[in-house]
């Protein structure tokens, strides 16, 4: 590989929330983390580099996100994912999650429905509740280590009213790809009871074993009551810029989004986004290329290791994502109670699958986006700690 993803870098006292914010797992910092999703690799150099020379021009006054660094986001997306749309349809922002909780206080109203399917990240449990709208879960059927969308329960909440959905794709924490065909159904669907879809697709560059994401914008053609919601953040270890875009394929929807946004003042990602945004969509295709090489390895290296060692932790298979679903059902512990005795007595900080709603409580959402030597260290206290719970 010409990138390096085994190094391993020291996280420690750079503000890290994985590293050095710790608080929730009851200590400030020395747990091994595989929680927060963020990864332990470096950036593409490019942007790093892109970043230093904005660095060179001392004034940093206010900033706005020009056609031309949107233009790199448009190109990208029309290289690797096929969609096709003006510049136009393209829309700068702070985050995906702001820009979700701001689609929903624009274009519903309190008291709507908004559909998820369980489970999902839970941030789109506070957008939905802390806005007075209702939440309706549609939960995912798990069969034989797969999760599938139950597509007669969702046509049938639809038309009981929903108004909305916040789609994941790829899906966070269960971390499939949603199949081009599924796709299409999901927004055939939104179509047919005009409800607007919201979909999350930030981890859609981190395609593993192969697998291709289909974009919900491939079909803007098809109906165009969507946004869609990607960012530098996941793909290439950016979080901490607190950036993101937005694609409205529809221009009076683009501009109700942006005033919804500009009534908080949030108009425009950091003056030091473009150059990373640019640099990223730019010259990061064989840098994603190798990362998702890499993340498939790792995600191989969990599937075989707990086989071998720790056979009553049936991992979810990925298909995107750095997240691995672990089903501990075969334990007879609550995720919660074994994410405290995780950090407690063995060392590593790992996500719960409660929070996450539908079948979580009995999951763990493992990060694997980490150089192989952190991930062999993680793996060994999992073990030792299903070696532990059997005596």
């Amino acid at each position: 590989m010409k990138y390096d993803f085994d190094k391993v870098w020291d996280r420690v006292n750079t503000d890290s929330i994985k590293w050095d914010r710790q608080f929730k797992f009851g200590v400030p910092t020395g747990l091994i983390p595989f929680w927060i999703a963020d990864t332990d690799f470096a950036t593409l150099p490019a942007a790093v580099t892109a970043i230093k020379e904005r660095l060179d021009h001392p004034l940093f006054g206010y900033t706005s996100t020009s056609k031309k660094t949107m233009e790199t986001v448009r190109a990208w997306y029309k290289r690797r994912h096929n969609v096709d749309l003006p510049i136009e349809a393209f829309s700068p922002s702070e985050g995906v999650v702001t820009s979700i909780w701001f689609s929903l206080r624009g274009f519903t109203e309190p008291g709507d429905q908004v559909l998820v399917f369980t489970p999902v990240y839970d941030p789109f449990f506070v957008a939905i509740r802390t806005q007075d709208r209702k939440e309706v879960d549609c939960p995912l059927l798990y069969k034989d280590g797969r999760y599938e969308i139950d597509w007669e329960d969702f046509e049938k909440k639809l038309a009981g009213g929903v108004k909305a959905i916040i789609f994941c794709n790829p899906h966070n924490p269960v971390g499939r790809i949603w199949t081009r065909e599924e796709v299409e159904k999901v927004v055939l669907l939104c179509r047919k009871y005009s409800v607007w879809l919201f979909s999350d697709e930030i981890h859609g560059d981190v395609a593993l074993y192969g697998n291709q994401y289909t974009s919900a914008a491939c079909f803007a053609d098809v109906y165009d009551k969507m946004i869609v919601y990607t960012a530098i953040s996941k793909t290439f270890n950016m979080a901490g810029l607190h950036s993101s875009c937005s694609i409205i394929p529809n221009p009076e929807y683009r501009k109700k989004q942006e005033a919804s946004l500009r009534e908080a003042w949030l108009m425009s990602p950091n003056c030091l986004c473009n150059a990373a945004i640019e640099a990223c969509y730019t010259y990061g295709d064989e840098w994603v290329d190798e990362q998702n090489a890499y993340l498939t390895e790792n995600a191989e290296f969990i599937i075989r290791y707990l086989a071998e060692h720790a056979p009553e932790i049936k991992p979810v298979k990925p298909e995107g994502t750095y997240l691995m679903w672990l089903d501990c059902s075969a334990l007879g512990m609550s995720s919660d109670e074994i994410q405290k005795c995780l950090a407690d007595h063995y060392g590593i900080a790992v996500g719960g699958g409660a929070s996450y709603g539908g079948d979580g409580a009995h999951f763990l959402r493992f990060n694997f986006g980490c150089p192989r030597k952190t991930l062999e260290a993680g793996m060994e206290k999992l073990a030792q700690f299903v070696a532990d719970h059997r005596k």
